[in-house]
């Protein structure tokens, strides 16, 4: 991959970002009580990932960047799953009639 360096030292501030906010959601997660430990884990592992992957990409390596990837994947898949079924999202009704 043929990254320009103007690009690199971006991805490489995005991560170091994300590194920060891992490190601000580290604490809730660790105190989270039972029954609210997912969300709280899940934010962790979303900005860890999400790090892990802009190092990947700034570094040029292709095959860090697709394990970054599939990492990310399923906490990304799951955040969205509990977001839809939240109690306040709007709920689909089936009526008969």
């Amino acid at each position: 991959m043929d990254i320009p360096s103007v690009g690199r030292w971006l991805m490489l501030a995005l991560a170091a970002i994300q590194i920060v906010y891992a490190v601000r959601a580290l604490k809730p997660a660790l105190r989270s009580r039972p029954g609210q430990r997912v969300d709280a884990r899940l934010a962790l592992a979303d900005h860890v990932g999400g790090a892990a992957a802009s190092v990947a990409l700034a570094a040029g390596d292709l095959t860090a960047l697709l394990c970054a990837l599939v990492a990310l994947g399923p906490v990304m898949t799951w955040q969205l799953v509990r977001h839809l079924r939240r109690d306040g999202a709007p709920r689909l009704e089936h009526r008969d009639g």
